[in-house]
């Protein structure tokens, strides 16, 4: 029993500890797991114009996937990055808004063809971009 518990609390520590234990909102059934931070130059006529910053989460399918997932950030994190620099060159100019729809559907596509099948889906939690 003690370990059952401990199995089943463990990413949700590791979620807290990520976050610097600052837990916001509800614990649910599919825990999530946060990546770090990505900035990245929004390019416009050869020239470096502006950076668009994302925070991004990955929704784990359960709680042993959770723990799976947090020790694969670095590979995850990577995927989504080569995912941004794609759609940041097609889509994103320094004063344009950003299309998050069509954010979404690229990084959930990214984080399947990398295999991690315990990742259900890509949470943005934020997007903004500005001029340089």
């Amino acid at each position: 029993m003690r370990r059952s518990l401990l199995r089943a609390l463990l990413p949700l520590v590791l979620v807290a500890a990520d976050r610097g234990a600052d837990i916001r909102g509800y614990i649910t059934d599919r825990p999530i797991v946060y990546v770090d931070p990505i900035e990245l130059p929004l390019f416009e006529g050869g020239t470096i114009s502006g950076r668009m910053r994302v925070r991004l989460a990955l929704q784990a399918t359960d709680s042993n996937g959770a723990l799976r997932l947090y020790q694969q950030r670095p590979e995850a994190r990577s995927a989504l990055l080569i995912a941004l620099i794609d759609f940041d060159r097609a889509e994103c100019g320094p004063l344009a808004p950003i299309n998050a729809e069509r954010m979404s559907g690229v990084l959930n596509r990214a984080m399947q063809r990398t295999g991690m099948s315990d990742a259900r889906r890509v949470l943005i939690l934020e997007v903004t971009s500005e001029p340089i």
